[in-house]
This record gives structure tokens, sequence and C-alpha cells, in this order.
């Protein structure tokens, strides 16, 4: 008989763990629900954004070149001032040195491939302080790449009266990591690839 109290009271010490493990993860996943409801979706506006990127030449001088083509999909949290999501892709086909014989080598199998590769692609991974990480993919090839990132906003656009923000990302690459450009070399056109993407998006 003197062992009933001690089961009764091991039984209700379990029971009141159980109870607390499921308010913790019932809190969790409220906190959890909260944080995506305070996420808005932004639409990419295309007219105010760039994709670019520049690397070496020769060793002595500087290529600037940009996708012309591409588009996204951008969730923000304005209670926060953060991206809770982000993802892009450019057409390949779209780049431009601004050099009719260079952009057209730069479309062939031993560059971007275009034919067989019409899109690479950016899904942000993770923000830390200004550093944001995403995995790009280019040939079919998926990286990591590190950011430096900013964003500003939001402000309200005074004509369409909706929320906007601005977003910058600039980072480096190796472009022979995504086999482009493998049999070419460093002296040549330089390996590093430094990328700067610049986002004006406003609320949907």
């Amino acid at each position: 008989m003197s062992n009933i109290p001690h089961t009764k009271t091991l039984a209700n010490a379990r029971g009141f763990s159980s109870l607390l493990s499921k308010t913790l993860l019932f809190g969790s996943v409220i906190a959890l629900s909260m944080g995506i409801a305070n996420a808005a979706p932004y639409a990419v506006d295309k007219a105010h954004s760039s994709v670019g990127f520049s690397l070496s030449h020769m060793v002595i001088s500087e290529v600037k070149g940009a996708f012309n083509e591409f588009d996204g999909s951008i969730d923000f949290d304005p209670a926060k001032k953060t991206l809770t999501a982000l993802k892009g892709e450019i057409n390949t086909k779209s780049v431009d040195t601004n050099n009719k014989g260079r952009d057209e080598h730069l479309r062939k199998p031993d560059f971007f491939d275009v034919k067989k590769f019409p899109k690479a692609t950016l899904e942000m991974k993770s923000i830390k302080g200004k550093k944001l990480t995403a995995d790009i993919t280019i040939r079919g090839i998926t990286k990591p790449v590190v950011f430096d990132y900013e964003v500003k906003g939001p402000v309200e656009n005074e004509h369409s009266k909706k929320q906007m923000i601005a977003i910058k990302l600039e980072g480096k690459l190796n472009r022979k990591d995504f086999e482009v450009g493998k049999d070419t070399s460093n002296a040549s056109v330089g390996e590093e690839v430094k990328v700067s993407i610049q986002i004006e998006a406003q609320a949907q």
C-alpha cells in the first residue's frame, strides 16, 4: 500500500511532462504560423531591377554584362524588415555584354549552353545579419553562394499607394564550379565572377 502514492505521483509527473511538451509544440506552431502570416508577397518591378556581372579579361581589364530577362518571387516581413523567401530565374539567352559576337559565343555549349539550359536560378536558403546564402543553379549544377545583403523600405509608392522595397545582393562565384567556359583559361577570361543584383519590388 505504501507504493501507491509514489505511483500516483510518478503518473502525475509524466502527465504534466506530456502536457508541457504538447503546449510548447503548440506554441511553436503558432509562432511559426504568425511569422509566415506576417510575411507578404512582393512582385519584382523589372523596369527598376537588374541582374549584372563582371569578370576580368586578359588579366588587365574588366568585362561587364547583364541578363536582360529575369523574374522572381519575394516574401517580405515588414515588421522585421527582412526577407523570408526569395526565388529568381534568368533567361540565359538574354546575356548581354554589349558585344554581339561575344554574346553569341556565351550562348554556345562551352559556356551557358542556352538550348540545353535555358534558365539559371537562385533560391534563398538563409540570412544571418547582412549575409544571405542562396543556392545558385547554372547548367544544371547547384552550388551555395554567399551574398552581401541589404534591404531598404518599405515605403509607399506615391502612384500605386502600395508598399515597396529595394533589395541589393552582391557576391562572387567561380564560373568553373558551374562548368561555364571550363576549357577557357583564367588568363583569357577570369574565373571569379562578381554578381550584382538590384531588385525593386512592390507588395501584391
